[in-house]
């Protein structure tokens, strides 16, 4: 029996995966280790990443190979953006994104991760970006809000980008998600691009966990 390609993809990344789940900065902020600054910090470069993530998702929307991931429930630029606000009205020290008139906070490789965002193509590279953002986030990503109230006092009205109560129960829509992703083939997409570009997913994203790391060093 073939293994469906979602259950190749995920064995496919495991390896990267668990690096990037464990680079020093990730690790010191869900073990209690940092401050709601480093938080908000996290969340800065997320602005941008899932600013250009969307909007290509957006310009995609109708393409044969992607358009059964296209659900605008997952969208979560406008929470980061809220939740940002809500952080800085609390008295966290927050850095400005890219459309404020001073840009400072970003770090030159979420800058990096979003120009690359910027730059998808293709519909399978658009489905790995896709994936290894919302999935991630939908699965263990899930911790991230539970630990930041927890270890840093966060308020639930700034951590709404954990918030996916729209969707209902998570695991039958991880579940269809999944189902999709053994669908690629047949709508005439290539699987092996969507595990090639997932796994340079996860190397940006580990890029910037490593920057950010060497941030909280310096």
């Amino acid at each position: 029996m073939t293994e469906k390609f979602s259950a190749r993809l995920r064995q496919g990344t495991a390896t990267i995966h668990d690096d990037v789940e464990h680079t020093d900065f990730m690790v010191d902020l869900m073990e209690g280790r940092l401050d709601a600054e480093a938080y908000a910090t996290l969340l800065t470069q997320y602005e941008v990443i899932y600013a250009a993530l969307e909007e290509r998702a957006r310009a995609f929307a109708d393409d044969p190979v992607f358009a059964a991931f296209h659900d605008p429930r997952l969208d979560r630029h406008a929470r980061i953006v809220a939740d940002l606000a809500a952080l800085k009205s609390s008295g966290v020290a927050v850095g400005s994104g890219p459309g404020s008139a001073v840009d400072s906070g970003v770090v030159p490789a979420a800058r990096d991760y979003a120009l690359r965002l910027s730059a998808i193509a293709t519909p399978e590279a658009m489905i790995a970006h896709h994936y290894t953002r919302y999935l991630g986030d939908l699965s263990g990503g899930q911790a991230i809000g539970t630990l930041m109230a927890r270890h840093y006092g966060i308020g639930a009205g700034a951590l709404t980008m954990w918030d996916f109560s729209e969707l209902g129960k998570t695991k039958p829509f991880k579940d269809d998600y999944r189902g999709r992703l053994d669908e690629i083939a047949a709508t005439g997409g290539d699987e092996q691009a969507v595990l090639d570009e997932a796994i340079a997913a996860f190397e940006v994203n580990g890029a910037l966990l490593s920057e950010l790391t060497r941030e909280r060093a310096a």
